[in-house]
């Protein structure tokens, strides 16, 4: 409903004949609504900018527009769709939902008069000023929640949540439109033989699957959506329909932004119904968001590599101010986006930073000067032990990770920054699966407290420091975070619990796989309950 340039529309678009198609400044409904222009069409229907004759205001007015060839049968059906259109979007009272003023039937042709946003929608906007920054975001995610919200409650499932479905005004409130093929709970299912209605890019994996309409659909599709505002490309956009579903059906994309913002995207596009975020959890990490929008770049400048299932990967700056050899702990450069490992180098670990170029070299300059000026950690193996404790009270057994570790080797390859994990550190503990990855706020076992990298030299030759001297290394990093302020909760020492995992000498040591060389030189360190209960709040601060 823009007053710019007609829409792109995801669904196949239909051009009537000559006869079909109304003229210019044609009036409809008793002659009250004069039709001037046509802003935008689509697969059901033309929306063009109208006037109101008795108040004096521009509209919206939606004609129904039919498919060439349609039985008798089947126009009904459509026809129908556009009447519970205008009876749904009536009932919804919310700023976010576009307003629906009048209803038009005559000769044969339905119109729908609705409120005019002169506002591009979020597929244009986009696609001219690029993604949306963290606040922006996380606002435009509150206000479509809450018309979903209202929709819900109402018993009505919107089924077409997508960014050209989503007006964003440069000022007020964002408005979702389009609830022509919008289902109501307590209606019969209207489908047309063989159609398929809606954007399979935001159809959820259960719908494609042929499930019964729910709200998780709309949920689904609005994180499908978010990823859109945040990423500047849909996550399963695929050059045919038929490659969009099966990458609906079996991917997992994650958004490069870090914090509440990329666990509220990742949530709501679980791909299992039951453990997808519910309006209640989506609303509590939304205010996180905009409460840290601050922590969190509005759009986060990351030294990529490789992009590993939706994820880009982070590797070391080179260069003079590239960190030297020594223990670094990852999370001391502050919150950085999630990073997967190219399966060809999974032990080829980069550091994970979410800065700027100009404020990271300067964190290097520092770590470097820190380095080698005024605090030497090189021991004779190349490997520092910063001070303070090597252990506490809380701290577990030390595990070890490698072809002959406690662990096996590719066991925490699904373990990134800000993870929170149904999963437990133990001798012989399973592999983590993404599904194992859950969202702070749900149900978890531990969290991924810090990663310290033992040696930057991954893929060179280095003697393998000794399990005494890692433990010690590892203990000191990882208790040093468990005691700062980074870690919530009273009486840590009492009701909290970490692990430390250690590289062996089998998996410290290069190997070269598909032509590359690389090593196993990361110390991982995890936090809990002490008495094994779940958590269902993050313990790292962001």
């Amino acid at each position: 409903m823009s007053d710019g340039r007609a829409r792109q529309m995801t669904l196949p678009v239909y051009v009537t004949g000559p006869g079909d198609r109304l003229p210019r400044m044609r009036e409809v409904g008793n002659r009250r609504y004069r039709l001037v222009r046509e802003l935008g069409r689509g697969g059901m229907g033309a929306v063009w900018l109208g006037e109101d004759t008795v108040l004096g205001r521009d509209v919206a007015v939606k004609e129904l527009l039919l498919p060439a060839g349609v039985p008798a049968a089947e126009r009904a059906v459509y026809r129908e769709r556009v009447l519970r259109e205008a009876r749904t979007a009536s009932q919804l009272q919310d700023p976010a939902v576009v307003t629906v003023y009048d209803l038009v039937s005559e000769d044969d042709q339905t119109f729908i008069v609705m409120e005019l946003i002169n506002a591009p929608t979020l597929e244009e906007s986009v696609d001219l000023d690029g993604p949306l920054g963290t606040r922006e975001a996380a606002t435009l995610a509150r206000q479509l929640l809450g018309a979903l919200e209202a929709a819900h409650s109402s018993g009505v499932v919107h089924r077409d949540v997508k960014p050209g479905n989503v007006m964003v005004p440069g000022r007020g409130t964002a408005k979702l439109t389009d609830f022509g093929i919008a289902q109501s709970l307590d209606d019969p299912r209207l489908t047309a033989t063989g159609t398929l209605i809606g954007s399979p890019a935001y159809m959820s994996p259960e719908r494609l699957a042929g499930g019964d309409a729910s709200p998780g659909w709309d949920l689904w599709a609005l994180g499908a959506t978010l990823f859109f505002a945040v990423e500047g490309h849909g996550a399963f956009d695929r050059p045919t329909t038929s490659a969009t579903i099966l990458a609906v059906m079996n991917e997992r994309p994650v958004p490069r932004v870090a914090g509440p913002l990329g666990e509220l995207i990742t949530g709501l596009m679980d791909p299992d119904p039951a453990r997808r975020l519910g309006v209640s959890q989506a609303h509590r990490l939304i205010e996180h968001a905009l409460a840290t929008a601050e922590v969190y770049p509005a759009r986060p400048q990351v030294v990529t590599g490789p992009v590993v299932d939706g994820t880009p990967t982070v590797t070391l700056p080179s260069g003079p101010f590239a960190p030297t050899s020594g223990p670094i702990s990852i999370g001391q450069f502050g919150p950085a986006p999630a990073v997967a490992v190219p399966p060809a180098r999974k032990r080829s670990v980069g550091l994970i930073l979410s800065a700027t170029l100009v404020p990271l070299f300067l964190v290097g300059a520092l770590v470097l000067l820190y380095l080698t000026v005024f605090k030497p950690m090189f021991t004779s193996w190349g490997l520092g032990v910063p001070d303070g404790p090597a252990s506490t009270a809380a701290m577990q057994p030390v595990l070890t990770i490698g072809p002959d570790g406690d662990l096996k080797d590719d066991t925490l390859s699904m373990a990134f920054r800000n993870s929170c994990l149904t999963w437990l550190p133990a001798k012989d503990a399973p592999k983590i699966q993404s599904k194992d990855r859950v969202g702070c706020y749900a149900e978890h076992d531990v969290e991924l407290l810090d990663t310290v990298l033992a040696d930057t030299e991954t893929e060179k030759d280095v003697p393998y420091p000794g399990a005494e001297q890692l433990t010690k290394v590892g203990g000191t990093e990882c208790t040093r975070t468990f005691l700062s302020a980074k870690v919530n909760g009273q009486d840590k020492e009492k009701t909290l619990r970490y692990w430390v995992i250690i590289p062996t000498a089998q998996a410290w040591k290069v190997k070269t796989e598909n032509g590359y060389r690389s090593s196993d030189r990361l110390i991982h360190c995890f936090v809990g309950k002490a008495d094994g209960a779940k958590l269902t709040e993050p313990l790292m601060k962001n």
